[in-house]
């Protein structure tokens, strides 16, 4: 092991003397590789137990057997929680934020209230919005909304 992490060591030091992009990701992909065979060889060296310290190559095979799943979550969490909700609460603040700006009316009314929502933890309102929305996508999409547009506006 120790014979791995000089070679790399010595290689990383000689390409980080020189300039350019590409000398630049040379330079981070033989640190990760690095790390990742140090990882994988303490495992197997040590006897690691699976439960503890799972190898990056066992971590692989689950990742491609599970990939199906994977993808369903993946479509779930970030497809319809996060990206409508990013999307419903930008363009929410931006049509807000402009009705604020050109009526002293909502400037006096809907600001004080805005600063008190955004003052509040999102931990405190998450647990409310998934007992409106239920615990589906639309609970993890409103929580974006609201976050988003508190932050934004």
């Amino acid at each position: 092991m120790a014979a791995v992490w000089v070679a790399a060591f010595w290689l990383n030091i000689r390409l980080a003397r020189r300039e350019g992009p590409l000398y630049a990701f040379l330079v981070a992909a033989i640190f990760g590789a690095t790390v990742l065979v140090l990882w994988e060889m303490a495992v197997r060296l040590y006897q690691i137990p699976n439960v503890i310290l799972p190898a990056p190559s066992a971590i692989w095979q689950a990742f491609l057997g599970n990939l199906p799943l994977l993808w369903g979550d993946f479509v779930q969490t970030i497809l319809k929680g996060a990206l409508s909700g990013w999307v419903l609460g930008a363009l929410a603040a931006i049509a807000t934020a402009i009705a604020i700006d050109r009526s002293p009316f909502l400037q006096r009314g809907l600001l004080p209230i805005g600063n008190f929502v955004a003052a509040l933890p999102i931990v405190g309102i998450a647990p409310i919005l998934v007992m409106w929305f239920g615990f589906d996508w639309q609970s993890k999409a409103a929580v974006v909304v609201v976050m988003v547009f508190f932050r934004s506006s």
